[in-house]
């Protein structure tokens, strides 16, 4: 009907190898769950090209790239759209994250959240979708500084990059515990380059109540949150989100959060809260998150979802191809090992690691239904991942039924009620009740 639509996302694809022949029916199952969505969208983990460009200095954990002629397999689910803001990005530098890009345009999919410019990493993709007009961001909130895309002026070229979120942490203490940081500051003289740039006007002193100690901000106000937003940055990218509202009628986003609470991994930082709140109040018909590899919470905030994460929804991060030397002298193997025997030497033979924990291995597929600005219906399949099982079919989703389905709608249920989501496992869906 031209008066709704329907639009689904995943969480990361964490995407690096090509898929066996008995995967098949895994992904046509799957594809046709997709096929009753107008809108289908991804977190696209993973660089694109021949391992011909340098590995960076620096990586999101693990160097993570996939051959080009392999992207016809992650294509195959039918995606729209795939965002490409994510700690990954840069794992080949500048060259594969450039690389990247041009693949996707080669193969005319549309995406978001990198380029050669701030600018152009911060631009929607645009679609038409059932006579709607439809605007998609992507924002990557574990960055680096080196990740970070630039602006261009008129002296100097942009720099590539991410479109990214910083965020500012402050840890609340007693005025006591504030005297003995104090105290250490003096007796170890950690911030003797701070104070040096605090004399010559490079920085400014702490204000009353606050300690800058060795780059870690502390605080005696209870009412300042450990983490929040930077306010510049959530300016830019609400502001953003304005100006598109103002010229379609939908604008989602995908953000790409590992941070948490510091209480447990599966609840989300302040700050994604504070964000996804802001992104919604700016004009965003829905917030889908990712990165952290498990499940969060569904809160629905003025009528409208924030999935705080969707988890993985491909996860072969024991079939990457190849690794720098930089991963091998890490963990103590021959810089020419293979990329095998560096995984197997970081995860002490498979008994550490994302890849023997159960809950990195489970997603749901959301299928969320519009009719004007309101949101109508939702929906949710319950989607396992290959796990402890052939190589090749490891990290690969399929659709969770019986037993399975309903374990996983008892994850989702019991991480949603505290921001009273509503949820029912009816015939191996996951409903949402007002």
């Amino acid at each position: 009907m031209k008066d709704k639509l329907c639009v689904t996302s995943t969480g990361d694809s964490l995407f690096t190898a090509d898929f066996p022949k008995q995967y098949k029916a895994g992904q046509k199952e799957i594809r046709n769950f997709f096929n009753t969505c107008d809108l289908k969208m991804t977190n696209l983990e993973t660089n694109l090209s021949d391992f011909e460009y340098f590995p960076n200095e620096y990586s999101g954990g693990t160097w993570i790239n996939v051959r080009r002629k392999y992207f016809k397999y992650l294509k195959g689910y039918g995606f729209d759209f795939y965002g490409t803001a994510n700690n990954h990005c840069m794992d080949y530098a500048f060259d594969g994250l450039m690389s990247t890009v041009r693949t996707l345009d080669k193969n005319k999919v549309k995406h978001a959240g990198t380029g050669c410019s701030l600018e152009e990493a911060e631009k929607p993709a645009i679609f038409t979708k059932n006579g709607k007009k439809i605007a998609v961001f992507a924002v990557d909130c574990l960055y680096t500084n080196r990740s970070k895309a630039g602006m261009e002026t008129r002296w100097l070229k942009s720099r590539p990059g991410v479109n990214y979120l910083r965020t500012n942490y402050t840890y609340n203490v007693s005025e006591t515990q504030l005297k003995q940081l104090k105290s250490i500051a003096k007796d170890t003289h950690i911030n003797f380059s701070r104070e040096q740039s605090i004399a010559t006007g490079y920085a400014l002193p702490d204000k009353e109540g606050t300690l800058n100690f060795g780059g870690i901000n502390f605080t005696t106000d209870k009412n300042v949150p450990v983490s929040s937003c930077n306010k510049t940055d959530l300016k830019r990218i609400c502001d953003n989100v304005k100006r598109a509202k103002k010229e379609n009628d939908y604008v989602f986003i995908l953000v790409h959060c590992h941070d948490d609470d510091r209480k447990a991994h599966s609840t989300p930082a302040e700050y994604m809260v504070e964000f996804s709140h802001a992104l919604i109040d700016s004009g965003v018909s829905a917030v889908f998150g990712g990165g952290c590899h498990e499940l969060r919470g569904i809160e629905i905030y003025k009528g409208l979802p924030i999935f705080y994460s969707l988890g993985d929804f491909i996860y072969q991060g024991m079939r990457v191809e190849i690794l720098p030397a930089d991963f091998m002298t890490m963990y103590g193997v021959n810089k020419n090992a293979t990329a095998e025997e560096g995984l197997k030497a970081r995860s002490q033979g498979g008994k550490i690691g994302l890849q023997t924990q159960e809950k990195n291995f489970i997603t749901i597929l959301p299928r969320v239904e519009f009719t004007g600005k309101k949101m109508t219906n939702l929906s949710l399949i319950p989607v396992k991942l290959g796990f402890k099982c052939n190589k090749m079919m490891e990290g690969l989703p399929y659709i969770a039924k019986g037993e399975e389905a309903k374990k996983i709608f008892n994850i989702i249920d019991k991480l949603s009620k505290p921001y009273g989501t509503n949820l029912k496992f009816v015939e191996d869906k996951i409903i949402y009740k007002k």
